[in-house]
This record gives C-alpha cells, sequence and structure tokens, in this order.
C-alpha cells in the first residue's frame, strides 16, 4: 500500500503528528510516536540499531525489528529519509525529514537565489522512477542557470 507523504513540520507537537497520522487514516501508536519523538529531538542521520537504543533510553518498549518497519512506514510516508552507507552501501540511516525539501536556482547572471517548487523535483523523481523502473532513494538537485530579470535581459540583447 503507498501512503501520500503526511504534511508536518521539524517542530510538530504530539498532536500534530497524531493528527496527520489520523488523517491519513493510519494509527499512531506509542510505537510509532515514542520513535518519532526520539527522531525529532535528536536530528541528523543514524542506523536503526542506534535509533532502537535512544528510544529504549526513553523508556520506549519497541524490538529492534519494530523499529525497522517503523522506520520503513515513515520513509514510504516522508517523515524519514534514508541515505545508504558503507563503501558497499549495504545500511541504511535515517532521519526525521518532516519539512519538505527546498530547492533553489542560483543565477549565474545577477547571483539571485530563486526558490523553486519541491513539486517539481518530486515529479521528476517520479518520472525517473516511472521511465526507468528504478527506486530513487535519495537525489541531490543543483540548479544554476538565469533568473527571470536576466533571461528577460539576456533575450533582449540577442534582438
Amino acid at each position: 500500500m503507498t501512503h501520500r507523504h503526511l504534511p508536518l513540520h521539524d517542530d510538530a507537537d504530539d498532536e500534530a503528528l497524531r493528527s496527520a497520522f489520523r488523517t491519513a487514516g493510519l494509527r499512531i501508536t506509542t510505537q510509532r510516536l515514542a520513535l518519532l519523538r526520539v527522531m525529532r529531538d535528536q536530528g541528523g542521520f543514524l542506523d536503526a540499531e542506534t535509533w532502537h537504543r535512544l528510544a529504549g533510553l526513553r523508556a520506549a518498549d519497541l524490538s529492534l525489528a519494530t523499529v525497522y518497519r517503523t522506520l520503513a512506514l515513515f520513509k514510504e510516508l516522508g517523515l524519514v529519509e534514508g541515505r545508504l552507507v558503507d563503501t558497499d552501501q549495504a545500511r541504511e540511516e535515517y532521519r526525521f525529514r518532516a519539512r519538505r525539501e527546498s530547492y533553489t536556482l542560483t543565477c549565474k547572471r545577477c547571483g539571485a537565489i530563486v526558490p523553486v517548487e519541491p513539486d517539481i523535483v518530486d515529479a521528476f523523481r517520479e518520472e525517473v522512477t516511472a521511465r526507468l523502473g528504478v527506486t530513487v532513494v535519495t537525489a541531490h538537485s543543483c540548479f544554476i542557470g538565469y533568473c527571470a530579470e536576466c533571461t528577460a535581459a539576456l533575450a533582449a540583447e540577442d534582438t
């Protein structure tokens, strides 16, 4: 089952977390909430074993298998992002990422920073997945070009 990304922010309180899960038709179990709290408060990329240990320090009753399943769900919901580490990329680390990624274009001519809608990048990621039959785990985007004003000025210079 594919779930849509939950609309949360890095500073989401527990009620916002519960509400987002209810809206998505999912239960927010005590284990899910405990892991989300730890990840939200800790920040940074850590492996499942470390998240399990940190949750245990807060007296959360979570098995390691539950942590792995919960991280997979959170990743599908867009609550966490994962990155493959080690030379063979056999191990994954996760971090809380409820806020959507932000992208910008840097203008080569004037240096302006132009916001790029995340939906554009998400659509591209989905297109790559659909056309190539691959699974995109993580991606990095760098946009360099010309802002609207410089584009217009360059077009005017060419006429």
